[in-house]
This record gives structure tokens, C-alpha cells and sequence, in this order.
């Protein structure tokens, strides 16, 4: 034979299908892993990488509304910049009028621009429920793929386990069930050789004793 020849494998298993355990046991291996999880020291975080801005503003925004990691409100003098200012209307509607005039210019810029966001929102819903519905689209096939394969997985745990059970139940089982038995019976015969070879021994002395004490 070639020394080379790697000897067959040994499958080691434990064996849950057949030994009892006892009923505190989990409790028990729990407390254990929980006393190793305080006695080990925790492992040391990573720095979160410096944020590239794509634009100054982007980055003057975030140091605004972002302080010390926590997210704070807009402060309210900025909120007043984002609110429309406010028309002054004419007490007297005249036509040759500038304030008139201004005011009325006004609110023609503002509806023409409240009607260009309608315009572009209305093309961004548009396209967002598009956008949404193939980005929901490719989180389904990516969900369906992951469980498939957790499914595939489970079912090779399942199989794997059920060999197990099949074999330490009808194989493995009964042979330690007989190897007990045996040991269990010599055990037994070895204590009862031992019983009367301590029986003959005494019973040599007390005979020793009977003969030395005749002989005096």
C-alpha cells in the first residue's frame, strides 16, 4: 500500500437524537457564553470615512442641518429666505399706476412660476412612479432570489439533520444502547469478583487467625 494514501475520513458527530440532556443545560451553556462575552473586550470601531460633497452647497447644507452627528431643525431665519415674500397690494387698482403696476407683476411671475412646478412635478411624479416601480420591481427579484436560496439552504439543514436523526436512531442508538448493556453487565460481574475475592481473603485470614491461635 502507498504511504501516501490518505486514510479515510472520520465523521465526528454529537449525538442529540439519542443522549438525554439535562433540562437545565441550556440555562447553564447560556450563563457560560454570557460570562465569555463580559470577560472579552470589545472590539474597536472603525472611523466613519470623511463625506465627499458632490457640490459646496451640498456641503454647507449638511453642516447646517447636521451638528455634532445629530440632526437639528433648519433655523428659522433660513426658513423665512424659502418663504415667498409677501406682495403689497395697492389700496386703488389704477392702470397708470407703478404701484399697480408692480404689484401686479408680481403676482403674474409668481403664477407663472407656481405653474412651472406644477409643470416639473407632474413630470417628476411621472417619472418617479416609474423610477419606484422598477426599483420595487428589482427589490421583489432580489427578495425572491435571497428566500430561494435561504429556502435551498433550509432544506439542506432539514435533509442533513433528518440523516442524522435516522442514523443515531436506528444505527447508532441501538449499538450504544448494546455497548451500555454489555458494560453495564461486566461492570456487575467485576464488582461481584471483587465481592468474593474480598470474601476469600477474609475468610483466609479468619482461617489463619483460627490455625495460629490452635497452634498457641
Amino acid at each position: 500500500m502507498d504511504s501516501t494514501t490518505s486514510s479515510p475520513p472520520v465523521l465526528l458527530d454529537s449525538l442529540p437524537y439519542v443522549e438525554t440532556v439535562h433540562e437545565d443545560y441550556e440555562e447553564y451553556a447560556l450563563a457560560m457564553i454570557e460570562e465569555e462575552m463580559k470577560a472579552i473586550a470589545p472590539r474597536p470601531l472603525k472611523k466613519m470615512a470623511p463625506i465627499n460633497f458632490r457640490t459646496p452647497a451640498m456641503k454647507t447644507e449638511y453642516e447646517t442641518l447636521v451638528v455634532d452627528g445629530q440632526v437639528r431643525d433648519r433655523p428659522k431665519e433660513q426658513l423665512k429666505v424659502f418663504q415667498p415674500s409677501k406682495i403689497t397690494k395697492p389700496k386703488k387698482w389704477k392702470a397708470d399706476d407703478k404701484a399697480s403696476a408692480d404689484a401686479l407683476a408680481q403676482i403674474k411671475s409668481r403664477y407663472e412660476a407656481e405653474r412651472i412646478r406644477s409643470l416639473v412635478l407632474e413630470v417628476e411624479k411621472q417619472e418617479g412612479v416609474a423610477s419606484w416601480k422598477e426599483y420595487t420591481t428589482s427589490l421583489d427579484e432580489s427578495a425572491a432570489f435571497w428566500a430561494k436560496l435561504v429556502q435551498k439552504e433550509v432544506e439542506a439543514v432539514e435533509e442533513i439533520n433528518f440523516r442524522r436523526q435516522q442514523s443515531q436512531t436506528q444505527q447508532v442508538g441501538p449499538e450504544l444502547e448494546r455497548l451500555n448493556q454489555e458494560y453495564q453487565q461486566a461492570l456487575y460481574k467485576r464488582n461481584q469478583l471483587e465481592h468474593a475475592i474480598e470474601g476469600l481473603r477474609r475468610k483466609a485470614d479468619t482461617d489463619e487467625t483460627r490455625k495460629r491461635k490452635a497452634g498457641e
